[in-house]
């Protein structure tokens, strides 16, 4: 079953997937690696028995680009969780429009296979990051984790909730989107990466039971939103705790 994690004001769609089966690497489109669920590549990831180094692919619709501080924050994030070795490299670039003012699942998939060049190869995993400029399909839904390596946030949504008055900075929001997700592809919580200590939100599973955490379930609620101060919120003890038990630092 295929596990499907969005990020968003409102709401938080799971479904199932497949977990990931596959012990060979096939660069290219039609590569099963970088298809499967959410979380199933956490060690990948995070350690380096496998991969000894992580290539992101991020693209952005016109219009979308994310903000320098947000990619910045992101790298930081990465250097301090991740055992790479060989680095982390970026590749940025401007697609084309999503062409649609709302879109599905099924519409981002196919965007991807159309436009991701750099998939898992050899000692080197792949990340994806899409910033369209559509609103998705669910109301309120600011991003989603659809496969082992592949982020989607909404921008549009984004810059339509943050950065004005009374509304919480738009690199606040862009992070805290991109951390959250990013801690979904890692195994949090409970998900690809086992709890050293029992920290599951047993109400709202995938996702860590303090409030103060960047895993706890609100903060892809109105609790992001809602601070107005530009603190991004931080992976607690117990979330690091999984990360290191699973290859991370």
């Amino acid at each position: 079953m295929k596990k499907l994690f969005v990020f968003c004001l409102l709401t938080l769609v799971i479904a199932g997937c497949k977990k990931e089966t596959t012990s060979s690497i096939i660069s290219g489109p039609t590569s099963n690696v970088d298809k499967q669920s959410a979380g199933s590549s956490a060690n990948g990831l995070l350690a380096a028995d496998t991969y000894k180094s992580l290539r992101i692919e991020l693209q952005y619709a016109p219009g979308m680009q994310p903000q320098s501080q947000t990619l910045t924050n992101l790298a930081n994030f990465l250097t301090e969780r991740l055992n790479k070795p060989a680095g982390i490299t970026f590749i940025s670039r401007q697609v084309a429009s999503l062409g649609k003012p709302t879109v599905s699942i099924t519409d981002i998939t196919s965007f991807t296979d159309q436009y991701r060049t750099i998939y898992t190869d050899g000692s080197q995993i792949s990340l994806y990051i899409l910033f369209a400029d559509a609103d998705y399909s669910t109301n309120g839904v600011v991003g989603v984790a659809y496969r082992n390596t592949a982020i989607c946030l909404f921008e549009k949504t984004i810059q339509a909730n943050s950065g004005g008055i009374n509304q919480a900075s738009r690199v606040k929001v862009e992070t805290g989107v991109l951390l959250h997700e990013i801690g979904h592809l890692l195994g949090l919580t409970n998900n690809g990466s086992a709890m050293v200590t029992p920290h599951e939100d047993a109400d709202n599973r995938a996702h860590c039971n303090n409030t103060n955490c960047l895993m706890y379930y609100s903060i892809e609620t109105t609790g992001l939103m809602n601070m107005f101060n530009n603190s991004v919120p931080t992976l607690d003890a117990n979330c690091l705790s999984d990360l290191k038990g699973n290859g991370g630092k």
